[in-house]
């Protein structure tokens, strides 16, 4: 009879793998270098936030999803306290990872949703993965945004030098510099004061030499031309109110989308005449009824 003791080695091994086995998914999803907030049931929809601002942003999106989707918040790393990530090329960074996070949870075709930053993210996913997304939603965002203010004709060789000086600038902002600038921006962005508070707090907490980099990113990476490898349906949700005191008209910007948008004929462009840049905040209602008659609620 060989003693028990001979079998201990095995039946460790054997026990050690099944609790591997049994804890992977938890601990695979340990890998993501963004937060993920999750919250319903149903088919899937994927919030991605802009520039300093985490997942909360969508709350009330969240709330008003939850009951009929599975809701995944995402807070990129660098912002509103998620961890930094060191990485020449964040964005294209993160838009590989995500593609992992919906292959690794076995997401099927979800609508990904972004706002502003979170909008291009969007964009590069269908571009790079046109197999993974349903549908997407972008929110006050292009596939070149220099060309929202220096017009169609704009390209990353014009931008790069302006690009590289607002990194720097960005990048070694202090806390108080950081305030100031986003008292100054913010009511451009957002109409009420109340909520701009909480975006406010997320700028205080957010990664400055991330914000500095990703800025530098999005004035330098031009998607327009690759627009026609999307194959999925695509939702545009414009605002041009926020810059009605700089002379700029609704038809100027309406129509600096739909340049910007021209390689995606399947893009439906739809502009709010009442919310600035963050649409969602603004005015939910009309966000939300645009968002639902896309998705076929």
């Amino acid at each position: 009879m060989i003693p028990f003791f001979k079998y201990v080695p095995v039946r460790i091994f054997t026990f050690v793998c099944l609790y591997l086995a049994m804890i992977r998914p938890e601990v695979h999803a340990q890998h993501y270098s963004f937060g993920i907030k999750k919250e319903g049931k149903g088919k899937v929809i994927i919030f991605i936030p802009g520039l300093y601002c985490s997942g909360e942003v969508w709350d009330k999106s969240v709330a008003h999803y939850r009951d009929h989707y599975t809701c995944y918040a995402l807070t990129l790393p660098g912002f509103a306290g998620q961890p930094p990530i060191k990485s020449d090329s964040m964005m294209t960074t993160i838009t590989r990872e995500l593609a992992g996070f919906i292959r690794d949870n076995k997401l099927e075709k979800p609508t990904i949703v972004g706002h502003s930053l979170g909008g291009w993210i969007a964009l590069q996913l269908s571009i790079l993965y046109p197999d993974l997304p349903g549908k997407v939603v972008t929110v006050s965002a292009g596939p070149f945004f220099p060309a929202f203010a220096m017009g169609p004709d704009a390209t990353p060789q014009q931008t790069r030098e302006i690009a590289a000086n607002i990194q720097k600038s960005m990048a070694t902002q202090t806390p108080e510099q950081t305030r100031a600038s986003q008292l100054m921006i913010l009511p451009s962005l957002i109409t009420d004061s109340i909520n701009r508070v909480p975006v406010m707090d997320m700028a205080m907490r957010s990664h400055a030499p991330t914000q500095a980099q990703v800025m530098y990113e999005l004035y330098t990476t031009d998607l327009r031309q690759q627009l026609n490898l999307i194959t999925c349906p695509l939702l545009v949700l414009a605002d041009w109110i926020g810059y009605k005191n700089y002379g700029i008209s609704r038809d100027m910007v309406l129509g600096n989308y739909r340049s910007q948008y021209q390689k995606a004929p399947q893009a439906v462009i739809s502009m709010s005449d009442d919310a600035r840049h963050f649409i969602m905040t603004d005015q939910p209602e009309w966000f939300f009824n645009q968002v639902d008659t896309f998705l076929g609620r």
